[in-house]
């Protein structure tokens, strides 16, 4: 049976030094890829792929220019019918780009904007495999001026040519079915360029997968990639430049063994090979978390674009440098591999999926190498307090005014994630979504990620993805505390952004509270929290100095002591006492029955915890409290002895 309950803990953490920013470089990239993501999604809002179809294969042939913009060749794209009756097929392809013919059995087609409509010369059902051999040529454009084949050059001029091609831009250089939702099983990219020479080095071609062969064919040369593994079609790359290579081999403490390839310019040789020092211990510190290299038959490669910022393309990241500088973005494109590219999100929607995965792999490495403070320091910059739910509603309006959601929001939700089932029962979940045959080498929802979590963890998490992917903003706790001379301490934690801001009244959370004692020493204990306002009582060991709520920030949280919320020890006699009329009007009687001795103080709190009104007693009996003077709404009542201890408290209603 799943649970709910967090039982008590109690729970030393080490204490490390050392402080970590998310880099200028860093923040650079995200900035480039919001504003990219963004224009697409604006101008292609109502984007559709052909869902009557599943591709299993693309072997593209191609043959792109290097001195002027320029691309063509033939695009073989094999599949199979999910419609029954199957006689029509939409396949995308930029505008700009021109189809000269269509293979057997196209009976015919043509062109509307960025789609081709072809027409079969026969029906097809599921379990066909059919075969359309696309021919085509053009000068390629680029989506927003950033994004599709580019062009641009580094040294003294010298060529650089690379597709970027997320997030449903593959087809502005290749006809496909573009998007998240369709993986082939395996892709073949051979590409032709020109015999050309560059300050002494020869110009070459790189792709995804393992390069199989070098034709030469006299003034050109055809580079044949095959990559084995699915693939979505915007991960699916090239680039062109007059590359200087290296690399080393990885061997993984589970017996894998494949080469990291790095393509640079000769120019940044020497700092690239000190920016990828550690690229292996980051290799293997993810394979023991996230399991082993989902591509590890093939290689992990790095290729230098000199320009824009990083593109986790499927076993070969592009990306503008691989200086030192720039190493927590090749520790974010790393990650990517198994959360973008071995699993992808289902469709935009869950896009935090593949950049809050990777955004956190950040703070993990962050972690491995420098301890959990630091951890906790770099997480700090992924603190998101703006509006929007991180499960993208609207994609147009979403990467419009909420674009940073995915990154931040996304890798703090993990945090959290991980505050809540404990760091054995994260990090089990973590291996067992990364590993889940069900998503390996194909797509996953938000839905996906929490049955896998519910199932390791055995505890019920609707309530935890309800209110962090499915809702919006945080919570803003005010909080009281009070300890008599036994050492009793009586808690008040009050929810304080509904009236704050208008946000939902109650965030439901296991909240680490720290006492922190007057001789030295502290104890943590963890409180279940799903009330706006909630009392919690406790026995401890010694006087109490100070309390700190959620002091390691597991909770995306503002915190405020606030000494006028109602607090102390609780008596027996409060079930004697009673308050009403309820709702009330001009006055409100709080009655003490003679039985008990008791005189202190009644005060009235508004929702915001201020207190509006209070009056003295010395007596048992009825002690009425004109109210005219307040606004109609909620109150809080704390009734208290001469100590100043709680005796009873409640909420009434003034209408």
């Amino acid at each position: 049976m799943k649970t709910k309950i967090i039982s008590t803990l109690f729970f030393i953490l080490a204490v490390t030094t050392g402080f970590s920013q998310k880099s200028a470089a860093l923040q650079q990239h995200y900035d480039l890829e919001f504003k990219t993501f963004k224009e697409f999604v604006i101008k292609n809002a109502n984007f559709k792929n052909d869902t009557n179809i599943d591709v299993k294969f693309y072997h593209l042939d191609i043959e792109i220019g290097v001195t002027s913009p320029y691309i063509e060749g033939n695009v073989l794209i094999q599949f199979t019918p999910i419609a029954e009756e199957l006689n029509l097929l939409r396949l995308n392809l930029n505008s700009a780009l021109t189809v000269d013919s269509i293979s057997s059995p196209c009976e015919s087609f043509y062109q509307d904007n960025d789609e081709i409509i072809i027409q079969l010369e026969t029906t097809y059902n599921p379990g066909d495999l059919v075969d359309l051999q696309v021919y085509y040529h053009g000068v390629p454009v680029m989506a927003g001026g950033y994004k599709g084949l580019r062009y641009e050059s580094h040294g003294s001029g010298e060529p650089i040519i690379a597709t970027l091609s997320t997030p449903y831009l593959a087809h502005y250089w290749y006809p496909c079915k573009d998007g998240p939702e369709d993986k082939p099983d395996s892709v073949y990219i051979d590409i032709t360029i020109p015999e050309l020479t560059y300050s002494g080095i020869e110009i070459m071609a790189v792709s995804n997968g393992v390069l199989e062969n070098i034709i030469d064919n006299g003034d050109t040369k055809t580079f044949e990639w095959r990559h084995r593994y699915p693939i979505v079609t915007y991960y699916v790359m090239a680039a062109i430049s007059n590359y200087v290579e290296f690399q080393e081999q990885f061997n993984g403490t589970g017996g894998e063994s494949y080469p990291l390839i790095y393509y640079v310019f000769n120019e940044s040789l020497s700092i690239s090979q000190q920016g990828v020092q550690e690229m292996p211990d980051a290799m293997q510190f993810f394979s023991d978390v996230f399991g082993t290299y989902p591509f590890s038959n093939e290689k992990y490669g790095m290729t230098e674009l000199g320009y824009y910022g990083a593109i986790e393309n499927q076993t070969n990241t592009i990306t503008n440098n691989m200086s030192p500088s720039w190493f927590y973005i090749s520790v974010h494109e790393l990650g990517h591999m198994w959360f973008g590219d071995n699993i992808t999100c289902s469709d935009w929607h869950h896009a935090w999926l593949n950049e809050g995965f990777a955004s956190y792999s950040e703070a993990l490495w962050e972690e491995h190498k420098y301890g959990f403070e630091a951890y906790k320091d770099y997480l700090e910059n992924d603190e998101y307090w703006n509006a929007g739910t991180l499960y993208l509603e609207n994609a147009q309006d979403t990467f419009n005014i909420f674009q940073n959601i995915i990154y931040s929001k996304g890798s703090y939700t993990l945090h959290m994630l991980r505050g809540v089932v404990g760091d054995e029962l994260f990090f089990t979940g973590l291996l067992e979504y990364a590993q889940n045959p069900q998503f390996m080498y194909g797509n996953a929802t938000t839905e996906d990620l929490q049955a896998v979590f519910e199932y390791t963890s055995d505890i019920d998490l609707g309530f935890f993805f309800e209110q962090w992917v499915y809702d919006e903003r945080y919570p803003y706790y005010f909080y009281n505390y009070y300890q008599n001379t036994n050492n009793d301490m009586n808690l008040v934690i009050h929810q304080g952004q509904e009236e704050l801001y208008g946000y939902r009244p109650v965030f439901e959370m296991p909240i680490r509270v720290k006492f922190n004692y007057e001789n030295g020493g502290d104890t943590t204990i963890t409180v279940w929290n799903d009330q706006q306002t909630q009392q919690f009582n406790f026995q401890l060991a010694d006087a109490v100095s100070s309390v700190a709520i959620d002091p390691d920030k597991w909770i995306l949280r503002k915190t405020e002591f606030d000494p006028d919320i109602p607090v102390g020890i609780s008596e027996k006699s409060e079930n004697k006492i009673s308050v009403f009329p309820n709702p009330f009007q001009d006055k409100l009687v709080i009655n003490i029955p003679d039985e008990i001795s008791l005189s202190g103080d009644i005060t009235l709190y508004s929702t915001k915890g201020k207190r509006v009104i209070t009056t003295g007693f010395s007596k048992s009996g009825n002690i009425e409290i004109n109210t005219n003077i307040l606004e109609n709404g909620v109150y809080f009542y704390r009734v208290s002895n001469s100590e100043g201890a709680l005796v009873k408290s409640g909420k009434v209603l003034k209408k």
